[in-house]
């Protein structure tokens, strides 16, 4: 059966031979997978799992999923999926603004790119085809300078490039859209820069999604628009911003402060929402069909910039001990042109700064250093003096200080914590030590544990389901910031592609995907989930165990658990009862 509100197209571009075809997937990748993430897993794991992350055979699989570029709120979404330099397993990493909507305006639900191009090149996407042009010119270029370059060339469309980080092969370079948008987590940029691959462009299309039952659709979405418009944290976030966490985090004592240490920030005030307002002039800025408008667009002393974020502002601010929103500014403005993830960003540099602190690297700065700061990220970006060390990651990083450094590391898979303390929310630390990779986009348990409504007893099973909730709107793909759950996204979703499904087959659908990167990731090497040892050594300052130790064994019981829930062995391997439960691995359904 053919479905409604996808295109049944993903173009296949080979950049050894300068060829590509339109690939028609069966319905069956949609239906187990519904797009996103959960259908770049299942063609990632069918095409093979062997690739050395910066190997010409590492598929960078861009996808959107049924909701990307639709009418529904917060349809701008879309992501990549590749094998990870950092984590060494499958990351989908995601991204706003207007390249997802782009590629499904020429009729395309995504590009899937193999190979390495000989010389640096960009790719203007086409319906039925690419077209290979050189860039040399453009190689050693920042993402703004390429995209400005490249949107001159080609009037009215949609940039991805990378930056210096991207082709030096910086572990966690990112992909820049929009000027200020990211496909941030992962080292997407450096395996596009492996390829030498320097941008995507993807000119203006005029394709519409097809709609299953357009008054059923219209009549629901309508609702669904209304409600969003009036709904109290839609207003919040259009006022402050994404930042408007740091004042929250503070408060209830998880914000990430010195590598950790600590979880509040004596300098916060100078990084909220409302300083962040008074010092850079903010105005509000949405993404694709986005009423609310998040983003904000800070001009400062000559300088612009679309953020920052609250993550970004929590590891290039309160992580650092710097308290000057100008200052985090001017970093992301830095990590966004040379293409450098943030997070990862933050917290190599905190890792590096307390190593410093310890006697194990010699470096001229301190916390609170934003000069300094500024320093390291370009070092890293051209991996110079000690930035070719932090360039790769701080799991490898600390494995080449010793065996000291590895307490201080503070990364699950190699992947660095996202902006959540674990000492301050255990049950976040939890959600990101069993995640696929500990990123800002996998389950966010913080606001309940923060609320009271979370005991120490009901945290294994709240995480796996709010995972398994989580995995599938990264596959639809809807934007976290939309207040509905599936209740209100399952008719929708029916009415768009002709599916006859409820909220539970959407569980059932994350609870497959979720299995599937696990699959992956033991395929990969994935060790055991667990925390680095700072959070069970020192005691707790907030959430369910303040003012005590959060012990291994603590963490052992929840680990027991949850693998019970999920039907994994006392190992987190799947059970070959839970794999055939779920139809996995399933026939190859990715066969070019």
């Amino acid at each position: 059966m053919s479905y409604k509100g996808y295109f049944h197209r993903i173009l296949f571009v080979d950049l050894s031979q300068r060829k590509s075809k339109v690939w028609e997937p069966p319905p069956e990748l949609w239906e187990k997978f519904l797009g996103g993430k959960g259908a770049g897993l299942k063609m990632l794991y069918d095409l093979g799992l062997d690739p050395d992350p910066f190997s010409p055979e590492n598929p960078l699989i861009f996808l959107t999923g049924p909701v990307t570029g639709s009418p529904i709120p917060t349809s701008a979404r879309s992501c990549v999926v590749f094998l990870s330099p950092l984590t060494n397993s499958a990351v989908d990493s995601h991204a706003g603004g207007f390249f997802g909507p782009a590629l499904r305006k020429l009729g395309l639900d995504g590009l899937l790119i193999l190979g390495k191009s000989p010389k640096p090149m960009y790719l203007e996407v086409r319906p039925d085809t690419v077209l290979f042009h050189e860039a040399e010119k453009l190689w050693g270029e920042g993402i703004f300078a390429t995209e400005k370059a490249l949107k001159e060339r080609h009037p009215g469309a949609v940039v991805a490039s990378i930056g210096p980080a991207g082709e030096r092969g910086v572990r966690f370079a990112c992909i820049g859209t929009g000027f200020w948008r990211q496909f941030g987590r992962g080292g997407a940029g450096a395996v596009m820069g492996a390829k030498n691959l320097k941008a995507i462009v993807v000119p203006p299309g005029s394709e519409k999604i097809p709609i299953a039952d357009e008054p059923r659709f219209h009549e629901l979405n309508k609702k669904l628009v209304e409600d969003l418009l009036s709904h109290p944290m839609r207003k919040k976030r259009e006022e402050l911003g994404t930042t408007m966490w740091i004042r929250m985090a503070q408060e209830a004592g998880f914000l990430p402060t010195r590598n950790f240490q600590a979880c509040r920030f004596p300098g916060f005030e100078g990084i909220t929402s409302e300083a962040m307002k008074r010092k850079l002039s903010w105005e509000p800025r949405g993404c694709f069909n986005c009423p609310i408008r998040c983003g904000k667009l800070a001009r400062w002393d000559g300088f612009e910039l679309e953020g920052p974020e609250y993550e970004t502002t929590a590891f290039l601010g309160a992580n650092l001990e710097i308290g000057s929103a100008k200052a985090v500014a001017y970093a992301n403005l830095l990590c966004d042109d040379l293409g450098l993830d943030t997070i990862s960003t933050g917290v190599v540099i905190s890792f590096a700064l307390e190593a410093s602190e310890r006697g194990l690297l010699p470096l001229p700065f301190r916390f609170g250093d934003a000069e300094g700061v500024f320093t390291l990220i370009r070092q890293i970006a051209f991996r110079e003096g000690v930035g070719d060390l932090l360039a790769e990651g701080t799991r490898i990083a600390a494995e080449k200080l010793g065996e000291e450094a590895q307490y201080f590391a503070i990364q699950v898979g190699g992947m660095e914590l996202s902006g959540v303390n674990p000492k301050g929310c255990a049950s976040m630390g939890f959600s990101l030590a069993t995640a696929d990779f500990a990123s800002h986009t996998r389950f966010w348990s913080a606001t309940a544990e923060m609320q009271g409504v979370l005991s120490v007893e009901s945290v294994p099973k709240f995480v796996k389901e709010g995972q398994d909730e989580v995995a599938a709107r990264n596959s639809l793909i809807v934007c976290d910031f939309l207040p509905f759950g599936f209740d209100r996204l399952a008719p929708l979703f029916c009415a768009l592609t002709g599916m006859e499904l409820v909220s539970w087959d959407f569980l059932r659908a994350g609870e497959r995907i979720e299995n599937l990167h696990r699959l992956i990731n033991l395929a990969r090497g994935r060790e055991e989930d667990t925390l680095p040892e700072r959070f069970f050594a020192e005691p707790h300052e907030a959430g369910l165990f303040a003012g005590q130790r959060f012990t291994p064994e603590d963490f052992r019981r929840w680990l027991s658990e949850y693998y019970r829930l999920r039907g994994w062995d006392e190992r987190g391997v799947p059970t070959p009862e839970k794999l055939a439960e779920l139809g996995l691995p399933g026939p190859r359904l990715c066969q070019l």
